[in-house]
């Protein structure tokens, strides 16, 4: 089964060790916020500029969502919300999935997405989208992961190769009223999940030439329409930064009409390195991870860019591949970058909060 774990095995399994021997200069274009996380992946603020960190974990049940208070001053407080989500072992050692994305709600809870699928054979609540209070409470929304899984059964036509038995992987979400929107790293697709737990397919990401787009997180633009970044892992390897940002208008979508979730994404910004997680600033700036900013073969460092919304050509370096498999980012209410660190691989992940934005 193809998955964002499965399509990141071929190169993370390369990068493992070197991963692990990346230094950092003596003034480094960040500030760590917290450290000692298990795989940080989402990250988003929530009321009060309270920060969230999704942390998939380390196999069992150790998935957790954090708060942080006060991320931008020098002892921020970090207290566990959520723990003992699942937390599924990936293909190689040191990686592991879980919560995956998260998105805080005007009224302070928080949508979040567990990875894989039951129909895989993961055991619940693989796949599901949860939502979450601040009191540590949590409820089942939505089986996204089994509604996709049975979609790509349906639709294996579309990618012969990774749509057999079939394949899900939900991964990024974003909250807005009425529902969460989710992107699935497996089906390639982009999900609305109503506050019912109804669920639809509004788009499609197309497969590269070597591999498929792989969406990992969504981001509402200023325009209104949705901003969807891809992995591009193999295409990135191969012929260079391949990741694309799409744009999606949901005003424009038909669930129903497989033509229109077929073309209803269109390109917005291309030529990037493999995008974790992304973010737009209130002035309209969008911000990307980037798992590695060159293949030599072997490990090259992560980064965050930014691109202005007007000129999308435009990509702009924040860290100068300083970070180490970067993940969610996040603009805070100080107009800082974070970002979370050490996805995988790497004993201890964290937060930082970058200098440069």
């Amino acid at each position: 089964m193809k998955s964002l774990r499965a399509s990141r095995a071929m190169v993370l399994g390369l990068m493992v060790v070197t991963a692990l021997a990346v230094t950092v200069k003596a003034d480094p274009p960040f500030t760590i916020v917290t450290a000692g996380l298990a795989s940080p992946r989402g990250l988003t603020f929530g009321p009060g500029g309270r920060l969230y960190v999704a942390q998939a974990g380390s196999g069992g049940h150790t998935g957790k969502i954090t708060e942080i208070t006060d991320a931008w001053t020098s002892a921020p407080a970090v207290r566990d919300v959520v723990t003992g989500l699942l937390s599924i072992p990936g293909e190689n050692p040191g990686e592991f999935v879980g919560v995956d994305g998260i998105s805080a709600l005007g009224n302070g809870n928080i949508a979040a997405i567990m990875a894989e699928s039951q129909a895989s054979g993961e055991e619940s609540p693989a796949g599901h989208l949860l939502q979450v209070n601040t009191g540590g409470r949590w409820r089942d929304v939505a089986n996204v992961g089994d509604f996709n899984y049975a979609w790509s059964v349906d639709h294996q036509d579309l990618a012969p190769n990774d749509f057999k038995p079939g394949d899900s992987n939900p991964y990024g979400v974003l909250a807005v009223p009425g529902g969460v929107y989710v992107t699935d790293a497996g089906t390639n697709t982009l999900n609305f999940v109503k506050s019912n737990g109804d669920i639809s397919i509004l788009a499609y990401f197309p497969n590269n030439e070597i591999a498929d787009a792989t969406p990992t997180c969504v981001a509402k633009g200023p325009d209104g329409a949705l901003y969807v970044g891809t992995l591009a892992l193999a295409d990135s390897i191969v012929r260079g930064p391949s990741a694309t940002v799409y744009r999606v208008d949901p005003s424009q979508a038909k669930p129903d009409d497989l033509n229109t979730v077929l073309t209803l994404a269109t390109p917005w910004a291309t030529g990037l390195y493999p995008i974790n997680g992304c973010a737009f600033g209130p002035d309209g700036t969008f911000y990307a991870s980037q798992l590695f900013t060159h293949w030599a073969p072997g490990f090259a460092a992560g980064d965050v860019v930014k691109i202005p919304f007007a000129t999308p050509n435009v990509h702009t370096s924040l860290t100068s591949g300083a970070l180490t498999l970067p993940g969610g980012v996040a603009v805070g209410p100080d107009g800082a970058v974070y970002v979370s660190n050490g996805t995988a691989f790497v004993p201890q992940g964290g937060v930082l909060r970058l200098t440069n934005r």
